[in-house]
């Protein structure tokens, strides 16, 4: 069985009703099932995904046969197209950029772009810059779920949705507005990968 994990329930949207996903009574609110995956909203942030994905791995267990990690990103470079979909080959969190042990490699081999999770949101061009040494994308979820899933030994690949270029001209309230269509280009996109 597969695991889907998004952030907010917006990016989900159209995964939830058209692959006729219903809510699981579980510990918390946010995970649903539908006839041949699961579907967990972690929440924003590294903190909330952590204990989310941790107790649908462990709950689960061997029921589970991978992890996929999809949702809207922001892009550290000005080449990357909005509203354009990237596999992850790499991930990395802010907090532990001087390590490669905290670094996590997804089960994408054809993915040949890196995110970093970061700590807050990126609302400075210059945080922006710092982070663009790191990576092309930024998230703030992702590095959570690859860390889980490697403890779990579940491979986890990940499919990000360019929303805006991050920085201090991110518009979120604009991209509020467009969760719907961005979660019909993500399903539109998932149906077409080779599972």
């Amino acid at each position: 069985m597969i695991l889907l994990t998004f952030a907010h329930k917006d990016e989900a949207a159209v995964f939830i009703d058209r692959k006729h996903n219903l809510p699981v009574d579980f510990s918390f609110t946010g995970l649903y099932r539908g006839e041949d995956q699961l579907l967990l909203l972690t929440g924003e942030g590294v903190t909330s995904t952590l204990k989310k994905v941790q107790s649908v791995c462990a709950y689960f267990g061997s029921k589970l046969n991978q992890v996929i990690n999809m949702g809207i990103a922001g892009s550290l470079r000005s080449d990357l197209q909005i509203n354009q979909i990237y596999g992850i080959r790499k991930v990395f969190y802010e907090p532990y950029l001087n390590t490669s042990e905290k670094t996590y490699t997804t089960s994408n081999d054809r993915a040949t772009l890196d995110c970093i999770t970061s700590f807050q949101t990126v609302q400075n061009n210059d945080y922006a810059r710092q982070l663009a040494m790191f990576a092309q994308i930024v998230d703030r979820e992702l590095w959570a779920t690859a860390h889980i899933c490697k403890s779990f030994n579940l491979p986890c690949s990940a499919y990000k949705l360019i929303s805006d270029h991050a920085g201090e001209n991110t518009d979120k309230e604009g991209i509020h507005q467009k969760a719907k269509e961005f979660s019909l280009h993500l399903f539109d996109f998932y149906k077409k990968l080779q599972l």
